[in-house]
This record gives C-alpha cells, structure tokens and sequence, in this order.
C-alpha cells in the first residue's frame, strides 16, 4: 500500500499543477476578451457574462493555487534534512547508449574509459545498422551488449540494469559525443547528498553554438520543467529531456519496478517516478556539445518534438 504520507503530498502536488494550469488557461482567456471588448463583440449579450467567467476562473485557480503552496504544502509537507553519503570508494559504472553512432560511440567510449573516476564503461546498442557495435568493441568497452526492443527508453533501461551488476553508481548517458566525461566529477560531488543527480543543457555558458537547444526547444522544455517543479514542490528544474544522469545503485533499485516507457520521454518518466517515491533528486548544470552524426531522436525536428513534449505533459499530468 501507498504510504499516506507520500499519497497526501502527491494530493498537495496535483492540486497545485492543475489550479496553476486552470489558472494560466484562464488569464489567458481573460485576457483575449478584455482585447475584444474594444470590438463590436462587447454588444453581444453574452460577451459581458463570459468575460465575467475567465476573470472568475482565474481568481479562483490563483487563490486555490497560492493556497495549496502556502499554506497547506507548508502544513503537510515538512522540509527534508540534508543528507550526506560518502562515495569514498564507490564502484561507478557507465552506461551509454547507441544507435547508428558507429563514429561517435567511439569517441565516448574513448573518453569515460580515459576518466580516472569510471570503473567501467558499457554500451547498449539499439539494434544499429552500422558498425557501432565493433566500434564500441575496438574503443575499449567493457562490455557490449544489443537491446532489441526498439525505442530510447528501452535502450536506457537495458543500460541501467546492466550497468547496475557490481556498481555502487550508474551513470546513464548517451554515446553521441554530447556529453562530457569530464562532468563525472560533478554528478559524483553532489550525488554524496543525494540519490540521483540530473544534467541540465539550460544553461548557454555551458552549451555549444549549433546543438538541439535552439529558440524554442530550449525555452519549451525549461516550460514543461516548471510543471513538474510545481507538481513535486521544491524540487528545481529546468531540463526534462537531459540523458546525463548518474543514480545511487540502492535507488536504482527501489526505481526499476516502476520504470515502463520505452519511447523517447524516459528522461522525464525516470526521475517523475524518483520524486514520487520521495528520492532526493537534485539537476546540476553540464556541458552540452553538437552531437556527431544524425540525431535519430528529437534532433531539431520540431513535428517530432511536439509529438514528444506531449507524451511528457501526460506522463507529468498523469503522476
């Protein structure tokens, strides 16, 4: 059964997601109709009751939501102590994945394994076409292995489980050339008072000229995080969609049960499930580079990321 601390809070959470959505819907209809009071539309008997409604809405929606946070979050939800766990010694695995990335993976390959901080480093490859799996194999891997199912969720899944045997630490990350090795050393440090520790691609003197992150993937996906920041109240977010992760095995444990999506949003159904179950979560700016060769996910497609930013809102609507 669902402790009932964890279910109250959860209550809390999706009251405040959906009054502050009542309440962004709502003035933004309000709004449209104070604009068309200047139009010949304001002699229409009912344009007067409906602009009556939106202001009602919003005020209501508003007041619901400040009263949620302020008072009965505050009530409920008692703050957390900081925790502390060494990693003095821990055993950090590295899982990457890979699709047709027979150039790139070689390249990060090549560069956890030159990390003094990975223990090892494994590929899970998606059922490639080309060479990425010898490419893996010549760059120095520990171990290679082929996820069948189709889809980048169920490729990160295959790499957490496999990457999980003899770990203290997992680090998730995608062999596109991205990411940088050279970011270990943060996850580590802050993974020491926390349970999983997020990469944020939202912050531009990090980020290089010419990836994905451009004038409206980056700005809609610091968006759909502040959803999920208000669902799971004091939790900071700005990134749902960074692949740069690195989990406590122990949490990685509790986690794996609930974890199911095998598409591209896995990202966000990963740490939603973590902060469900009330793990400590924390996002820490990393460095995001352009990837080599052709992005096989969202990329800069943007028919493809609408398709994908609304699975994420039903996944964060639904939590």
């Amino acid at each position: 059964m669902t402790d009932p601390h964890i279910r109250g809070t959860a209550i809390i959470g999706r009251v405040a997601l959906y009054s502050f959505t009542l309440f962004l819907l709502s003035s933004g209809l309000a709004a449209t109709t104070s604009l068309l009071w200047l139009t010949p539309l304001r002699t229409v008997p009912v344009f007067e009751l409906v602009h009556a409604a939106h202001i009602a809405a919003a005020f209501l929606s508003g007041s619901v939501f400040f009263i949620d946070l302020m008072v009965f979050h505050r009530l409920f939800v008692p703050p957390r102590d900081v925790g502390y766990l060494p990693l003095k010694n821990a055993r950090v695995h590295v899982g990457l994945t890979a699709f047709n990335d027979e150039d790139a993976v070689r390249l990060a390959v090549a560069e956890f394994k030159a990390s003094p901080l990975a223990d090892r480093v494994v590929v899970v490859d998606n059922g490639s076409s080309d060479r990425t799996v010898e490419s893996a194999w010549a760059a120095g891997a520990d171990d290679v292995v082929i996820e069948t199912r189709r889809g980048y969720g169920s490729c990160c899944m295959r790499a957490l489980a496999h990457a999980a045997d003899g770990a203290d630490v997992i680090v998730l990350c995608e062999g596109d050339m991205t990411f940088s090795a050279g970011d270990l050393a943060k996850l580590l440090a802050y993974l020491e008072n926390c349970d999983l520790v997020l990469g944020t691609r939202a912050t531009q003197e990090l980020r290089e000229r010419g990836t994905q992150m451009d004038w409206l993937i980056n700005p809609a996906n610091q968006v759909v995080a502040k959803l999920v920041q208000i669902r799971f109240w004091g939790t900071r977010l700005t990134d749902v969609g960074c692949t740069y992760r690195a989990i406590r095995v122990r949490a990685y444990r509790q986690l794996a049960p609930r974890l199911s999506v095998t598409g591209n949003h896995f990202s966000p159904h990963m740490f939603i499930e973590a902060l469900k179950l009330q793990l400590r979560v924390i996002e820490i700016p990393v460095m995001f580079r352009r990837r080599v060769g052709v992005s096989k996910g969202v990329g800069t497609n943007k028919v493809r990321a609408a398709r994908v930013a609304l699975a994420m809102l039903r996944r964060i609507y639904s939590a």
